[in-house]
């Protein structure tokens, strides 16, 4: 590296507001865009709490045009909603929904020029915050990410409504978080660029975010999720929340990723059962692996795998239904996450397809005899 000279970056939703009972007094934050626009929402969110938000919205004199959602955030469904809020003039577009629909929301929002609302009914990733969309095809195929040029322009966070869903989502979001500062340190150490297309580094901003998203996920993990599983808003619940959905989206596009979430890449060589797991129990045996690959300590490596194993997260081979898994089978995996272009490839040294290997049968191994000796 020539000198120490760097350009840093760092991005975020130019508004993020979170709170009790939210959809109910949701208008004001919006009006400011413009008095009509299109709601995006598919059927199951629709009659939850789809109807009632577009009551609230309209007797705050907003016109609002309710897009039916397919459910796959696809080119042609993208085209599709863009074609309605062409003929409608629509002055904003509003996601109410989970991550297929957000990602749909911002490629209209994009498409059309005009500013992109996000109110997230789960806090299981932290796509609602970021400037990019994972594309699938109609049939649900993995075709490529789309990266805009700015954040979404609001984030509504109605607590009441993460806190109704199922538990199992708010753990998913735990999950993905934890990996947001370690993946951050790698890239730190590596002074490796950051998720943001501008080629640009780490902020000390970006870096915090990461370390503040973590420092909330060991501190009150326990109460939020015996509040999720109860269905209430407590104010733990409220620090996981934003850990999930702004610190992890915010710390993770400005800090980076590193290998946990190329190991979550990679396992797509496989087919199988374990694909029936999420995104965030992927991610969740990629921190470990991130983690062996970094040469964590054993006491560092324990701090996580004991966290993920009290919210019952895969940490074996045998967890992600791989334990009959060959040596071949999971070198395909490993090819496929240390492939260019991969993050992995932000660790600050070479790894190739063997040296992953060996990290994550470390992990597993690891992991077994940890747990054997409890």
């Amino acid at each position: 590296m020539e000198g120490i000279l760097m350009t840093t970056a760092f991005a975020s939703p130019s508004t993020y507001v979170q709170g009790d009972q939210l959809l109910d007094r949701a208008a004001p934050y919006i009006t400011p865009f413009g008095d009509h626009g299109l709601l995006l929402a598919d059927d199951i969110v629709w009659q939850l709490i789809g109807q009632k938000f577009y009551d609230n919205l309209t007797a705050a004199h907003l016109t609002i045009e309710h897009v039916h959602f397919n459910g796959e955030s696809s080119p042609e469904e993208i085209e599709r909603i863009k074609t309605i809020g062409q003929q409608t003039d629509a002055k904003f577009v509003i996601a109410l929904g989970g991550g297929k629909t957000n990602d749909t929301t911002k490629a209209v929002g994009d498409a059309l020029g005009i500013p992109v609302v996000i109110v997230p009914t789960l806090a299981s990733n932290d796509s609602p915050c970021t400037r990019l969309s994972v594309l699938y095809s109609e049939n649900g195929e993995f075709l490529k990410y789309l990266f805009y040029d700015k954040n979404p322009d609001l984030v509504l966070v109605d607590s009441a409504v993460i806190a109704g869903a199922p538990v199992r989502f708010l753990i998913d979001g735990i999950a993905d978080a934890l990996s947001t500062n370690v993946e951050s340190r790698s890239v730190s150490w590596a002074r490796e660029t950051t998720l943001l297309p501008l080629n640009t580094q780490q902020t000390e901003a970006g870096i915090a975010l990461a370390e503040k998203c973590e420092e909330l996920l060991f501190k009150y993990t326990d109460q939020a999720v015996a509040a999720a599983s109860d269905h209430v808003v407590t104010p733990a619940l409220e620090h996981i929340i934003e850990a999930n959905i702004l610190l992890s989206g915010v710390g993770a596009e400005s800090s980076g990723l590193a290998a946990a979430h190329s190991f979550q890449n990679g396992l797509t060589a496989l087919s199988g059962d374990v694909h029936k797991l999420s995104h965030g129990q992927k991610v969740a045996f990629g921190t470990l692996v991130n983690l062996v690959l970094e040469g964590a300590s054993d006491a560092r490596f324990r701090k996580y795998l004991d966290f993920e194993v009290a919210l019952g997260l895969p940490t074996t081979f045998a967890d992600l239904h791989l334990g009959d898994a060959t040596d071949a089978d999971l070198l395909k995996v490993a090819e496929l996450a240390t492939q260019e272009g991969e993050t992995i490839h932000n660790m600050g040294f070479p790894v190739d397809a063997r040296t992953l290997l060996a990290a994550m049968k470390g992990a597993d191994a690891l992991s077994r005899n940890f747990q054997h000796l409890n």
